[in-house]
């Protein structure tokens, strides 16, 4: 990665996270605002959506991220979920 293409934190931006539709839910709501705060991460959901066939739901939250090492920790975090397929 370049000198231009690094990030410049603190960051405020939108993350979706795509989510098997056969969890509940108020289930992955949780687990995923779970890790979230884990992560000490100011966060607060946005919106979820169906797939065209509704095998997933992607969910959107905003969140702050003060450093690099903070932003590892989420995706990291997110990888641990089981009904999570992909984080973005």
């Amino acid at each position: 990665m370049s000198d231009q293409e690094k990030l410049i934190f603190p960051q405020n931006f939108d993350i979706k996270v795509i989510v098997a539709a056969s969890v509940p839910i108020e289930d992955s709501k949780a687990n995923i605002s779970r890790v979230f705060a884990d992560c000490q991460t100011i966060h607060s959901y946005v919106s979820a959506r169906a797939s065209a066939k509704g095998t997933y739901i992607t969910y959107t939250y905003n969140i702050d991220l003060e450093n690099q090492e903070q932003m590892n920790a989420v995706y990291d975090g997110l990888k641990t979920v089981p009904e999570i397929k992909f984080a973005l």
